[in-house]
């Protein structure tokens, strides 16, 4: 089952489902589901609605510029962005602002490095969180999986 439907006047995806209570009835694990299912599929809603507005969020904020190389000038860009450690898309922006004489906005050189430790540890919490059962500790996990939703919108 599709849990995001294609807009196609926008060529956007639109989710469907405002709250968890109505992607639970839509699902209908309410009526069948063990209490654990509920709790995977509320978690499954927790993920597809961060995904979706992320992109929302990219798309207002990005837009696409379209450009083409011959096989021999992206294989000699490939490699000069390989000796600088970049990705090519990430190559080719910094010498397009460099060239354009534009200020551009830089992240913090361990900003990549951030991230994937905050991504680690956000999965660690949230493993934790869900083989507890005790209330307690459940609260604190909760606690600090908001804490790090919050990081993560700091470092984005």
């Amino acid at each position: 089952m599709s849990l995001i439907l294609k807009n196609k006047t926008m060529n956007t995806d639109v989710f469907p489902y405002r709250n968890v209570q109505e992607y639970l009835d839509a699902t209908g694990v309410l009526e069948t589901g063990t209490a654990e299912e509920i709790e995977l599929a509320r978690k499954t809603f927790r993920k597809l609605y961060l995904k979706q507005y992320q992109k929302q969020r990219y798309t207002i904020t990005h837009t696409n510029v379209s450009i083409s190389f011959s096989k021999k000038e992206k294989a000699r860009i490939e490699k000069y962005a390989r000796d600088n450690e970049k990705s090519l898309a990430r190559y080719i922006k910094e010498i397009v602002f460099a060239a354009a004489n534009i200020e551009q906005r830089e992240l913090p050189s361990n900003s990549p490095e951030i991230k994937r430790l905050l991504s680690l540890s956000y999965d660690i919490a949230e493993a934790l969180a869900y083989e507890n059962s005790d209330p307690e500790l459940k609260k604190s996990y909760d606690d600090l999986l908001e804490l790090f939703e919050q990081l993560e919108k700091l470092v984005s």
